[in-house]
């Protein structure tokens, strides 16, 4: 072989070994318990989780948005400037912890403030999407959940 095809074919394996390492990243995805998988946004900084899903007029079947936390917390979600009913479920170490369907506030109205079971419950992963999603699927706590894609899970 040649010099010059030597450093071709040299360089063409270099190029699939460094092509093959860098693979696309995953889509961010969670199934939880029976319930379809769904392909999610991430909200895993102060502001994203903040904003959520507010101001949205349409959250479509088989999408959502996964919070992510970078340590397990107490807490809850409430629907202030959000403007569809979203269902929700709160999860601890790939374990459903909480199972809730969040109504719309009305303006001008007190928006209430949904816990997972109650104030004391603990979570690392909240993941909204459309009224019904995970209740009409029969999710309920200690179901598992599965991710991929999402930072530091």
């Amino acid at each position: 072989m040649s010099r010059h095809r030597r450093r071709v074919a040299s360089g063409a394996a270099v190029a699939v070994a460094v092509l093959a390492g860098c693979a696309a990243p995953e889509e961010p995805t969670v199934t939880v318990g029976a319930a379809q998988m769904l392909a999610v946004e991430v909200a895993d900084s102060p502001e994203e989780r903040r904003v959520g899903l507010m101001g949205r007029t349409d959250v479509p079947e088989g999408t959502g948005m996964a919070f992510v936390y970078p340590e397990p917390l107490r807490g809850g979600f409430w629907m202030q400037d959000t403007l569809v009913p979203l269902s929700i479920v709160w999860v601890l170490d790939d374990t459903v912890v909480g199972v809730a369907e969040m109504e719309r506030c009305a303006d001008g109205e007190q928006c209430p403030v949904y816990y997972p079971r109650d104030a004391d419950a603990v979570f690392d992963l909240a993941v909204e999407a459309a009224a019904g999603t995970f209740t009409e699927a029969g999710v309920r706590p200690g179901d598992q959940v599965s991710t991929t894609g999402l930072p530091g899970r």
